[in-house]
């Protein structure tokens, strides 16, 4: 049985291709050569030729993606060793502004706990300057200064 034939153009719509893509593939041998005036291509052959140069294909770029990925990931790495090499694993402004974040958060969370305690008023001002020296030392701890309970009075 002889191999069915097909025209380039209906080939070149049949594989989505561009015309300069085929042309492209017929002169470097990828695509057999058409014959006749309407530029017929074996149907059978063409297929499986233009199925090898896409896998061909693709298995080149997923080979440049993974080298690519690699390559990222080393430069990460060395990027992170040279980072903890130097004690600076984050950026110290972000640091800053995530320890600011937390502290106001905490100062917040404080002045709300003497009210969910207790109803009574002088104990509530007291749960509340006891808070307030408590924080008050762990802001001073954070700042490696001695802690303010522990400092003389003036």
């Amino acid at each position: 049985m002889p191999d069915r034939t097909v025209t380039l153009a209906a080939f070149r719509h049949l594989v989505g291709a561009s015309k300069a893509e085929l042309d492209g593939l017929i002169s470097s041998g990828v695509l057999p050569q058409p014959t006749g005036r309407d530029r017929r291509l074996p149907l059978r052959e063409a297929a499986r030729a233009y199925l090898e140069h896409l896998r061909a294909h693709l298995a080149t770029a997923r080979a440049g993606a993974s080298a690519s990925r690699a390559q990222d990931a080393r430069a990460d790495a060395a990027a992170l060793e040279l980072a903890v090499e130097q004690r600076e694993l984050i950026d110290a402004e972000d640091a800053h502004a995530a320890l600011d974040a937390v502290c106001g958060v905490v100062a917040t969370q404080f002045t709300m706990i003497p009210a969910r305690v207790t109803r009574d008023r002088i104990q509530r001002e007291t749960l509340r300057q006891d808070f307030f020296d408590l924080q008050s030392d762990l802001a001073a701890d954070l700042a490696g200064e001695p802690p303010i309970s522990d400092r003389p009075n003036p």
